[in-house]
């Protein structure tokens, strides 16, 4: 029912006031990309002010831009420190969407950073049953719950995710990703095996790390050598490629089949080879570059907690 008045008031405040919406517009937007340069430049309370008046020029009404603003409000309150505004964001953002798993995900991170483990186990469950078929999500909850010694809590949610159904290339891959983790490397290099098979590029590199887990060093060069040399130019293959390069150490060489994947007319996997390319730079020593990328990407994955990180560890650099 709440979404419904919202849409209402949406609804009215359109007919009323038409000609004042795109002035209304440009104002956020304007408001918007100003913070985002604010951010860049470690400016953080300029960029909470700009998105306090961008979200003032709402006027009441509720959008998915307004919804945008919220998560970079929220990502500029995490730099300032301020957890419990960060939590007072995303919880507003939850009463607007109960289905808004980035946004469970992101108060359970600072309910865990905060000690408070049982919210954010709560937090965590609730974005897990919105996107249920989400590896990465289950992937991201146990890293977090690792690096904070919930170890256990954090296994639960890799055995849910092996619960998934499915037996694409791509939830063979991450199916995989898990049993890499788990150190169940027979069961990785079985699954693995599959989607290589299936055309999922990407597998290589896990494959090869299930060989080494195994004790087969022969099988993981050979697999690892065969792709470096017949990888396709699409943005997986290439992708793959760096990651290869970026085991290796040779970071520059990483960087240009990351930026070469980034070129092509077709990426599909753009968010990742951005996040890629950000470490890719740091290892190189380049931190103003790094920096640069970074910004470019929050100002598209505002919602995103590990390059929030990056700025504030690259900020320290420049």
């Amino acid at each position: 029912m709440k979404k419904i008045r919202i849409a209402a008031v949406i609804l009215s405040a359109a007919l009323l006031v038409t000609g004042c919406t795109l002035n209304k517009e440009e104002k956020q937007n304007e408001l918007k990309e100003t913070a985002i340069e604010n951010i860049g430049a470690g400016e953080y309370e300029e960029a909470l002010t700009n998105l306090n008046e961008a979200l003032k020029e709402a006027g009441g009404t509720v959008t998915e831009r307004e919804v945008d603003i919220c998560y970079y409000k929220g990502a500029v309150q995490y730099l300032l420190a301020d957890t419990a505004g960060a939590i007072d964001t995303y919880s507003g953002l939850i009463l607007y969407d109960e289905n808004d798993a980035s946004a469970y995900y992101l108060r359970g991170s600072l309910y865990l950073k905060e000690k408070e483990s049982d919210l954010a186990l709560k937090d965590y469950k609730k974005a897990v049953k919105v996107s249920n078929n989400d590896y990465e999500l289950y992937i991201q909850i146990y890293e977090n719950l690792n690096a904070l010694d919930y170890r256990d809590e954090g296994l639960e949610f890799l055995n849910l995710a092996l619960e998934i159904e499915g037996n694409s290339a791509n939830q063979l891959l991450w199916r995989g990703r898990i049993y890499l983790i788990l150190e169940q490397y027979e069961a990785a290099e079985k699954v693995l095996k599959s989607a290589v098979e299936k055309g999922n590029a990407e597998a290589n590199i896990y494959l090869a790390q299930a060989y080494r887990g195994n004790g087969d060093e022969d099988s993981a060069s050979e697999v690892l050598s065969t792709f470096a040399n017949e990888a396709a130019a699409t943005s997986v293959g290439l992708q793959v490629l760096g990651d290869i390069y970026m085991e290796d150490g040779n970071y520059e060489e990483a960087y240009k089949a990351y930026e070469k994947a980034l070129s092509l007319e077709e990426v599909s996997n753009k968010k990742q080879l951005w996040k890629n390319e950000i470490g890719a730079l740091e290892y190189m020593g380049d931190f103003s570059k790094a920096l640069e990328t970074a910004n470019e990407f929050i100002a598209e994955y505002p919602s995103d907690t590990d390059v929030i990180k990056e700025l504030i560890f690259l900020n320290t650099r420049v």
